[in-house]
């Protein structure tokens, strides 16, 4: 293994923090092998300002909580890695960041099974600005079942709608439901998902009722992520015979 930077002012490598003073015969890094020009740096000061949490007991090997918020050492943005995973970067099986992955995934960019943000993919439901997934709802909307402003999908539902099935003040497809008419095929399909699109034509309330059931779902889902953490945070202090470490 590499030696890792010390002073301050030491150029270093940051993909895997190896010092970089004195390489100059090399246009990689000796350590990992990235290119000095992609992974040079060299900071001037300490960033101090952030916030950083670990817990030392695990669930499936991964850190109970994990807070990475801000600057911190060489560190210019957080990065959480962990069952609950709080950070610029945040990657767990609940994540909430700038940028989040996880089963459930809450952020300004959400990736997960259950996501929400302004741009939220997920592989089950998506609720956000820009939403892709199974089941997307957003102002912008793309999945299996769609719903939003604009809406493309199997099945879509919106002020403008592409589908298969499509439904709107302005439909498009093989199947539609508009203002100018009704399909037999696209009212049965529909009716069927009446829970999620409502009734047509549809009302403020009924459009509103399905962003607020995505949100109480995947919502519901954090909470039960955290609870499971919360409880194993808890025994992780207990089994030390005293409190949880702050």
């Amino acid at each position: 293994m590499g030696e890792a930077a010390t002073g301050q002012g030491d150029p270093y490598c940051g993909n895997c923090g190896y010092a970089l003073t004195g390489a100059t015969e090399s246009s990689k890094c000796p350590e990992c092998g990235q290119p000095l020009v992609e992974v040079l740096m060299r900071p001037t000061l300490d960033m101090p300002g952030g916030k950083r949490f670990r817990s030392k007991g695990r669930i499936f090997g991964m850190p109970i909580v994990d807070v990475a918020i801000g600057p911190s050492g060489r560190e210019r943005t957080g990065k959480a890695r962990g069952f609950v995973a709080i950070g610029n970067e945040a990657r767990g099986v609940l994540a909430i960041g700038g940028q989040a992955v996880g089963v459930v995934a809450i952020g300004g960019m959400a990736v997960g099974g259950f996501t929400m943000g302004g741009l939220s993919i997920g592989l089950l439901s998506a609720l956000g600005g820009m939403a892709i997934g199974g089941v997307a709802l957003g102002g912008w909307a793309m999945g299996g079942l769609a719903r939003g402003g604009g809406a493309m999908g199997f099945v879509a539902d919106g002020g403008m709608a592409i589908g298969v099935y499509a439904r709107g003040g302005g439909a498009v497809g093989p199947h539609t439901i508009s203002p100018a008419g009704s399909s037999p095929e696209a009212a049965g399909v529909f009716d069927a998902l009446s829970w999620l699109f409502g009734p047509w034509p549809p009302s403020v309330w009924s459009f509103g009722t399905s962003f607020v059931s995505m949100f109480l779902v995947t919502a519901g889902l954090a909470a039960v992520i955290a609870i499971v953490a919360f409880r194993a945070y808890v025994e992780e202090g207990s089994s030390k015979g005293g409190a949880a470490p702050p």
